[in-house]
């Protein structure tokens, strides 16, 4: 099938006619290409192939599926190259592909790391330059690893990609993974690139404390059943003081529940030590937040904030959300409420707080959680920051007479606080939401946007 395109004209911002560029060319021919694809799958072409050739069909759409992350890699270097994330007013391209494509954080991330790895590179004086993981990038290239092959191996590597490790050793580790991808999916694969990384030594230069230091790290991250997993790796001191702390609030708890002919009869605790030393951590964060030592967070003492419906709540029914979006059952929130400060919200129909006017500049601890119940975190379009990070925004400003009321009131991030007023934005209250409106270079028609977490909160059920 040939189609040609090179005439193909397409309407600029002003209505006039432009020639499409040769990239715009061959976005046309491919989209073609694939729409005839479809249809001769759609007729039946299949039919044409047994089984053999069906898989050897699925493996060639697989090949072709993941050298699609070589534009990836493209797009996301020629936009940190054009500094795209300062003006679209986001914090890293990350944020861009988050907003501008709706990806999931984890995903955006994903695309952004694989692409600082994989794809090409110049030079200060424009040189190219072969990737940083050369092996990983050819086998990409070549459509044999998957961006979740990828992903598994960039993860890996990290942890001994820095200094205390030989490079040359971590190259080879490189190389090895590259080889398993073709053989391996994510899950094995992911066991076999911890083996290597392992295996990965010191070279020595430094002193153990500091190549220690450097290979520090803990990592959460919620499940998709709601548990919050993640793995760590301590330092020696700090791995002694966890376990000083843990061990005796660890300890078994059994319990004398009778006695029988004169013997104390004693219910072993059913725990096992994970069970128990996970019980613990908890003691320690509740011991901690209650102590009231903790530094503030987002304009509150730091706390565990969950938005929960009254009936729900007194009925034990439901579900709470908490400020990252996590979901805990209505008799969890109700245990937590036994021990915490309760500061009720008071909302209509559609879910939005009402006004609650203020002479003071700064809003009270009250509003402040009227805000986390209404914004669940920043408001700014696209941004996930959680209402821990975030302070709070005058849309009308004090000084030019803007109360301290709810319906002037919304979360903004240190970050989008700062910079959206230079990068051109504005913000507005529509039907007592935090809507925004963009600069022209970003939409010529300046429609509103309205953060999509802020938008699903306040659907009508």
């Amino acid at each position: 099938m040939s189609v040609g395109f090179r005439s193909v004209l397409h309407m600029d911002d002003g209505a006039g006619l432009v020639e499409a560029t040769p990239v715009e060319l061959a976005l046309a021919a491919h989209e073609a290409s694939f729409d005839h694809l479809l249809k001769l799958v759609g007729d039946g072409g299949l039919g044409d192939h047994d089984d053999l050739g069906l898989v050897a069909v699925l493996q060639r759409v697989e090949r072709l599926r993941n050298r699609h992350a070589l534009l990836d890699h493209a797009l996301v270097a020629e936009g940190e190259a054009r500094r795209l994330p300062e003006t679209l007013t986001q914090r890293s391209m990350a944020g861009v592909l988050t907003s501008a494509l709706r990806l999931s954080r984890g995903e955006a991330a994903r695309r952004v790391r694989a692409a600082e790895q994989l794809g090409s590179r110049r030079s200060v004086t424009g040189e190219p330059l072969a990737p940083l993981r050369p092996a990983l990038a050819a086998a990409q290239e070549a459509g044999d690893a998957s961006p979740e092959q990828v992903d598994v191996c960039l993860r890996a590597l990290a942890t001994v990609d820095h200094r205390g490790f030989d490079p040359v050793e971590v190259s080879a580790a490189e190389e090895l993974l590259a080889g398993f991808v073709v053989a391996f999916a994510p899950k094995p694969l992911a066991d076999l690139a911890r083996q290597v990384v392992e295996r990965v030594d010191p070279d020595g230069t430094l002193p153990a404390d500091e190549v220690d230091a450097e290979r520090r790290h803990l990592t959460l991250r919620t499940a998709r059943d709601g548990m919050c997993v993640g793995e760590f790796r301590l330092t020696p001191t700090l791995g002694a003081k966890l376990k000083a702390v843990l061990s005796p609030l660890a300890a078994p708890r059994n319990s004398v529940v009778g006695e029988v002919d004169g013997r104390s009869v004693t219910e072993v605790d059913p725990r096992h030590h994970g069970q128990r030393l996970h019980d613990a951590l908890e003691n320690v964060c509740d011991r901690l937040l209650r102590s009231g030592t903790l530094p503030d967070s987002g304009g509150t003492p730091t706390s565990v904030i969950v938005t929960v419906g009254l009936d729900e709540l007194q009925q034990r029914t439901g579900t709470g959300v908490t400020s990252d979006g996590n979901r805990l059952s209505a008799a969890a929130v109700a245990d937590l409420v036994e021990q915490s400060v309760v500061h009720p919200v008071v909302v209509e129909a559609k879910g939005v707080v009402l006004s609650m006017g203020r002479t003071s500049r700064l809003a009270t601890p009250g509003q402040t959680m009227a805000l986390i119940a209404r914004d669940g975190g920043c408001s700014f379009p696209g941004c996930e920051h959680p209402p821990e990070w975030c302070e709070r925004h005058h849309v009308v400003a004090w000084v030019d007479g803007g109360r301290t009321d709810l319906d002037n009131l919304t979360l903004l991030c240190r970050y989008h606080h700062r910079q959206f007023l230079a990068r051109g934005w504005t913000c507005r209250m529509i039907e007592r939401l935090p809507t925004w409106t963009p600069p022209r270079w970003v939409d010529p028609q300046q429609r509103p946007l309205r953060n999509t977490r802020i938008t699903t909160r306040h659907l009508v059920c």
